[in-house]
Parts: structure tokens; sequence; C-alpha cells
């Protein structure tokens, strides 16, 4: 057994073919009065090679890499594997659970919990027990999101750029396997408390990514998933399948980019996600929801570039982000 706080696992990491069991988390409140509550975990290894880690349900409403991950245990053969792929499709499973982007546990955003401790709450013991154990097992993590009920994304990678260049490079050659449309490249936040930060200070390369989002599934963004997460496996070594990397569109969030609401309203966009936009250019109206005679306000792009992500909901509260505009640079300048 190993264990970290209130989270312990007898699984073995080390066993070779198929093995899959949980994470428990030993939690005591008002609903579970003494409960192990289980998150689950699989390992798939065979003989010796690489460790990939694959993550998914950070957030409880973000379903793309949630299903792209149970997909892949059972579609990718296990003959085809040199080395050893953890999962851990539900990563936030009290979330995933209850639909939710933080844990109804305590109402902490796991992605903000890193990294993580044994005596801060059942969040940061789950984040503590990943980076703690399974992290060190690693020589590349990849983790899944979506754009959850209130976004929606243009399928792309997220990139953290550290500062150390052995890391740096791996990031942006698996964001070319990865093959989203676009890569969002932003220099690394120290101290933010995301899973990004967290296992880069640990020295193993990382890469996140955003597939779909309003807290449904796309066929596309689910299709654009699963095969991306196949060419980075390939890219690691782990998986002998034949591929290649179809390249990306490395982009950095534009100056001015960020389309906010500057009351509370009903926005009618006039624009989508991927879509290229000018500065200046009408991005939609923002209508009175108690004064219908009160003319609607244009709202303009700050920025020009393309489109990553959008405010899912028409009701829209104020300082609302409605929209990220980013712009093209060549992965050489990063």
């Amino acid at each position: 057994m190993i264990s970290f706080g209130p989270v312990h696992t007898t699984l073995d990491f080390s066993a070779a073919g198929i093995n899959a069991g949980n994470l428990y988390l030993d939690h005591s409140d008002d609903r579970h009065a003494a409960s192990l509550i289980p998150v689950p975990v699989i390992v798939l290894r065979r003989g010796e090679g690489p460790t990939v880690l694959l993550t998914a349900g950070i957030h409880g409403d973000e379903y793309e890499g949630q299903i792209a991950l149970r997909r892949l245990v059972h579609d990718l053969p296990l003959a085809e594997l040199t080395g050893r792929i953890i999962l851990l499709p539900a990563f936030n499973a009290p979330a995933v659970r209850a639909a939710r982007r933080v844990s109804p546990l305590d109402g902490v955003n796991l992605n903000r919990a890193f990294p993580g401790a044994p005596d801060r709450g059942p969040t940061a013991a789950i984040a503590g027990f990943v980076m703690e154990h399974l992290v060190p097992m690693a020589d590349f993590v990849l983790d899944l999101h979506s754009g959850g009920t209130t976004g929606l994304y243009a399928d792309q990678a997220f990139l953290s750029l550290p500062a150390e260049p052995r890391l740096r490079a791996k990031g942006i050659e698996a964001a070319a396997w990865l093959g989203a449309p676009l890569t969002v490249t932003i220099p690394l936040e120290p101290d933010f408390g995301d899973f990004d930060g967290a296992v880069l200070a640990h020295g193993v390369p990382f890469l996140s990514s955003e597939f779909g989002g309003g807290a449904l599934v796309s066929p596309g963004s689910l299709a654009r998933a699963v095969a991306g997460v196949r060419r980075v496996l390939h890219w690691t070594g782990v998986w002998r399948g034949d591929c290649a990397a179809p390249g990306t569109r490395y982009v950095v969030p534009a100056p001015g980019g960020r389309l906010l609401a500057p009351r509370a309203g009903l926005f009618e966009p006039a624009f989508d996600v991927g879509q290229e936009v000018a500065a200046d250019q009408i991005a939609g109206r923002l209508h009175d929801v108690d004064e219908p005679l009160r003319p609607p306000l244009d709202l303009r792009f700050g920025a020009a570039g393309v489109v990553v992500n959008r405010y899912r909901a028409a009701l829209v509260p104020a300082g609302a982000i409605l929209a990220t505009v980013a712009g093209t640079v060549a992965p050489e300048t990063l």
C-alpha cells in the first residue's frame, strides 16, 4: 500500500498487463459519515520502456478527455505497448460524479490545489498523492481538459512554457504531435497552484489541452482528442502505432485580446471559436435583461487574431470573459 495523508491505494503499478483499481480518499462529512471515496486508476504495462501519465477530469464537468481515456483503455492493444501508461480518467472523481467544476467535498478547484498537502482538505490530498507517487514515475504527463459548463474552446493544446530549455523543447514538440489545430502558449505562472506548474517544477515534461466544451461531447473534438493522445504516446515511445506529427499553429494571447462583459446581460455573439477576427470588428451586442427598450451595447474586439475560446451561455455576468483572441507566433521564437 502507498499513501499520502488520507489517500491510499493497494494497486501494483509495476505489474504487467492491464490492472485497474482506485485511489481511496478517507473522508467524513455530513453526507459521508465514514467513507473511502474511490478515484479510478488504470495501469497498462508491457515490457520495459517509458512511463506516460494521462489525466482527465481535473474539472468534473469536462467530458471529451474523460471519454477519450476510457476509449484508449479498450482500443489500444496491449501487444503494441513498450513501457507503461498510467491513466486517471476521473482525476477529481468527487467533482466528476457531481458534474461540477470544483469538488463538492470542499468547494476547491483541483487545478489550484497543487502541489497538494496531506492536511488541507480532500482536494489537496488527491493532488498531493499524485505529485508524491505518480508524477515521479512518469517520463511525460498529458492532461486533457475541455471548456466545461461555461466555456467553448477551439480544439487546442495549452502549453505553459518553463524557463528550463529541455522541458520547454519537449512541450513544444509534444504539442506538434498532439496535432490540435491550435496551441496556446503562455509563460509558466509560478505559484499558481495548477497541475502544469507542479509537474514542470518536478522536472517532468508536461502538456495540457482543451478539446470542446459546454459540458457536452463534441464528436469532432473527441475524435481529435483520441487521435492526438495516440500520437503523443507514439512520440514518447510507449506505443508502436504508425502515425506522424501533423503539426499545429502556435499562438499567444494578444494584448487587449480579452473581450469582457462590462455589465450583466444577454450576449448576442457575432463570431464563433476558431474564427479569425480583426481589431475593432464587432464581436456582438449586449442586451439589457430588465430594460428591453434600452439600446443594446455594441462590443468590439480589441485585437486581431483567432478566437480561441468563448463564454458558452447567453446570460452573462458583469466581468465575464466573453472571448479570448490570440495571435500566431513561429515555434522557433517560443
